[in-house]
């Protein structure tokens, strides 16, 4: 059991109003979310004038990702699903920005993490099957 006590709920509160102000509306903001409300590029942008190095991002996530694969439901699956989509995020932006716009969501991280979180609990229960590549049966 987790000992989390007084105390501890004090200092949370006080560290939730710290990180909360913002200097710029003046007041707390209770969400404090991505920004993708006030994101100067929208749905129907193209990513083109969206300029940025995607070469890095293999290097940040790198570290991460063996930690984060061990936590799939299919390490393998999940391996090779990162290593391509750190090589072409922004097609995999632009294949998820059909469904942001019908959903009016602006932050495909977690519109994909939603979706993850949902088929992994539905493949756990049987709601949804786990598909095989045709390659690999005996």
């Amino acid at each position: 059991m987790s000992k989390f006590g007084r105390e501890d709920i004090k200092t949370f509160i006080r560290n939730f109003k710290e990180a909360s102000w913002s200097e710029e509306d003046g007041g707390f903001k209770l969400l404090n979310e991505c920004g993708c409300e006030e994101s100067p590029v929208g749905l129907e942008d193209n990513l083109e004038p969206y300029d940025h190095d995607y070469n890095e991002l293999a290097g940040l996530y790198g570290p991460m990702q063996m930690q984060l694969s061990e936590q799939a439901p299919c390490p393998d699956s999940y391996n090779s699903a990162a290593d391509l989509i750190v090589q072409v995020p922004e097609e995999i932006v632009e294949l998820l920005k059909p469904l942001m716009e019908q959903l009016n969501i602006g932050c495909p991280a977690s519109l994909a993490k939603a979706m993850g979180d949902v088929l992994t609990v539905s493949q756990e229960n049987g709601i949804t099957p786990i598909f095989h590549t045709g390659d690999t049966l005996l």
